[in-house]
């Protein structure tokens, strides 16, 4: 009998001390909210770093590192799904001593209108994987990366158009055994981008997240993808990588970090004058060697921050994501079992 109670007993004292420590969560509407299992996070063990080369760049300087792949962006198809006489065709010899199995090829799908001929008509979409596989072959790539950008005004019933096209591009470009990626904006979820993370996963072999202009050029001055301060700038890089890990298995995401910052030239109000310039972080490095006296600062975002004024006496704002941020968010990444990452862009640091 004592040794009944006393095992009623330790079992009961397990089941106050799980309560305890299991966190609780309030949701929108202030309902608490008791999580039923805890994720389980195996840090990654190793890291693979990648680059993307822009087809105005060049692999003449690397800065003395060797990557693990290298991502050509790229080429843009026409309205008819043909990428003929395209300007990143014609230079692609940049990365043309790069081995087949570490390079990629980018499709820049950034223009609207031929966003929409591409997703949406059946003899465009042929013209386009014709024409794709026949590069992805004669110019020796490994893979290829879609890189779909839709604008936020312009989203609305595009997610099951966006699937589909995904399928059908990875269905075809896999026959010829090579790999097929996506790239997405990493506010994704933020902004409710009409990607569905679970469904392009189960039909490619990457997902890209792009952890760069969640602070737009056009809007107030912030970090360009804060590592933390949710509460500050409405979402953070660890909210991003908490939510792609619900939808998207470890092992196929990959982070992309924009080496380059925006400067924001602000009225005597502190609001900005206009939209933001970008610069690489060479070129703010180059601007912070000029400079005397000149405060680069650092907070919870991680990224860096300068303030100072023009000859015309306009106050600035400038952010940029660099290598030392970059770290830090790597680290984090490693933390949750995550081991790539990748740098927008050659050139820019």
């Amino acid at each position: 009998m004592q040794k009944k109670l006393l095992f009623l007993l330790i079992l009961i004292a397990l089941g106050a001390t799980l309560h305890m420590i299991t966190p609780a969560v309030k949701n929108e509407g202030g309902k608490v909210l008791v999580p039923t299992e805890v994720p389980n996070i195996i840090p990654s063990s190793s890291l693979k770093k990648s680059i993307f080369v822009p087809y105005w760049s060049s692999l003449s300087k690397d800065n003395g590192v060797n990557y693990d792949s290298y991502y050509y962006f790229g080429i843009a198809p026409t309205k008819s799904g043909e990428i003929e006489n395209e300007i990143g065709l014609q230079n692609m010899t940049i990365v043309d001593k790069i081995p087949e199995k570490q390079k990629k090829l980018v499709v820049r799908m950034l223009d609207n209108a031929i966003n929409d001929s591409l997703l949406s008509e059946k003899a465009t979409q042929n013209t386009f994987i014709s024409q794709t596989k026949e590069i992805l072959s004669k110019n020796a790539f490994s893979g290829l990366v879609l890189d779909i950008e839709v604008p936020f005004t312009l989203q609305a019933n595009k997610k099951e158009q966006i699937t589909k096209f995904v399928q059908l591009i990875c269905t075809s470009v896999k026959t010829d055994y090579k790999t097929c990626d996506v790239l997405v904006y990493g506010d994704f979820s933020y902004r409710n981008r009409p990607y569905d993370l679970k469904a392009l996963s189960a039909v490619t072999d990457t997902i890209f997240l792009m952890a760069y202009d969640l602070n737009k050029p056009g809007g107030e001055p912030g970090p360009n993808f804060n590592f933390e301060e949710k509460q500050k700038y409405g979402y953070d890089f660890q909210t991003m990588v908490r939510d792609v890990l619900v939808l998207v298995p470890k092992d196929k995401i990959e982070v992309v970090f924009g080496m380059y910052g925006y400067d924001w030239t602000l009225n005597e109000q502190g609001t900005p004058l206009k939209s933001a310039k970008a610069l690489s972080v060479n070129q703010i490095n180059t601007f912070i060697a000029s400079r005397s006296n000149l405060t680069v600062t650092q907070n919870k975002a991680k990224e860096k921050k300068i303030e100072y004024s023009d000859e015309e006496g306009n106050k600035h704002i400038l952010w940029y994501e660099d290598e030392e941020s970059a770290a830090v968010k790597t680290t984090y990444l490693i933390e949750q079992g995550i081991g790539r990452v990748s740098f927008w862009a050659q050139s820019y640091f």
